[in-house]
């Protein structure tokens, strides 16, 4: 198999030769100018980002609509004028080396959840679900409108698949009740997830912190990966056993205590650990549970260790692995 046929059966759960790991040159992705950046600035929703370091992500700290009560009145950007501005698009999907070669992701930072309080202001947005809930759906609605406009673009350059952000967790619990999740949130995903299974594309749904409570949900409504999939905030076991065979889980090496505060041992420890959890029957691809500046050793040793220790037997099996 090719790296990308690999990466493909593990995501399909067929039976890849070895444990795709995250360092391999097979997923690569595509934005479109004006939906994110490193900087303090005022995006076309109308948020007010700020930076507090230059290596750190903004964070959103003026709110275009801080009363839902005023919904009616708010207007997203038209998604259609941002790809169009950026004229360059397509020609960096055509640059993109050895194509054939990879997975391309239209990518979109900050999708429902995380678009959603971005413009109403977190404490605005949680209340919403009580207090203004039929406003708050309305807000949904419109950004699930937005986002299907930006899937069909994506779609119609030739991509593989889509990505986005969308934090829902806590390191503890999911940041609102599943309750909620699933009366709000999820319909609008089942909506928008359906453009992009309709037209053959995966969907690769990043989320940091515990998300074990919706697991099936995403399942339910198409998702193809799930990352970063956070070792200590999730139950492995238990998400394991609730995706095997239904979507990839991506990530889940220890990031605090293993890659930046251990030693190559404790990371090799930590490979062979979440391996031995995540890895049987396929439908995992390594990777670090959050990205760090990591000491260098470390992550040479997250990669080595993958390798000497991801190769599968014909019974989808690690075949190695003690």
């Amino acid at each position: 198999m090719t790296p990308k046929e690999n990466l493909l059966a593990a995501i399909r759960h067929a039976r890849p030769d070895y444990v795709p790991r995250g360092n391999e040159p097979v997923m690569a992705g595509i934005a479109y100018e004006g939906n994110f950046r490193v900087a303090n600035w005022t995006d076309a929703w109308g948020t007010r980002w700020e930076t507090t370091r230059d290596d750190m992500v903004p964070f959103p700290k003026g709110n275009p609509l801080p009363d839902l009560r005023r919904v009616g009145e708010y207007t997203p950007p038209d998604p259609h004028a941002l790809f169009d501005a950026d004229e360059s698009l397509g020609d960096r999907l055509a640059a993109i080396p050895d194509r054939e070669g990879k997975l391309v992701f239209g990518s979109q930072i900050y999708f429902v959840y995380e678009r959603a309080w971005a413009v109403t202001g977190l404490d605005a947005f949680l209340a919403g679900f009580h207090e203004h809930p039929d406003e708050l759906r309305e807000l949904l609605r419109k950004i699930a409108d937005y986002n299907i406009a930006v899937f069909e673009r994506y779609i119609e350059l030739g991509v593989d698949g889509v990505s986005f952000s969308e934090d829902l967790g806590s390191q503890r619990a999911l940041m609102i009740s599943p309750a909620h999740f699933r009366e709000f949130i999820k319909p609008e995903y089942s909506r928008m997830f359906r453009v992009v299974k309709d037209a053959g594309c995966l969907i690769n749904f990043h989320s940091c912190g515990c998300v074990e409570a919706i697991v099936e949900d995403l399942i339910d409504v198409g998702v193809d990966i799930l990352n970063p999939v956070q070792s200590r905030a999730n139950d492995l076991a238990k998400v394991k056993r609730i995706a095997y065979g239904r979507m990839a889980l991506q990530g889940a090496i220890d990031t605090h205590e293993v890659l930046m505060l251990g030693t190559p041992e404790t990371v090799e420890d930590e490979v062979k650990r979440v391996f031995s959890i995540l890895a049987p029957g396929g439908g995992y691809i390594a990777g670090p549970d959050q990205g760090m500046p990591f000491p260098e050793e470390n992550i040479a040793a997250l990669w080595n260790a993958a390798e000497r220790w991801g190769a599968y037997g014909a019974d989808g099996a690690l075949r190695d692995l003690p």
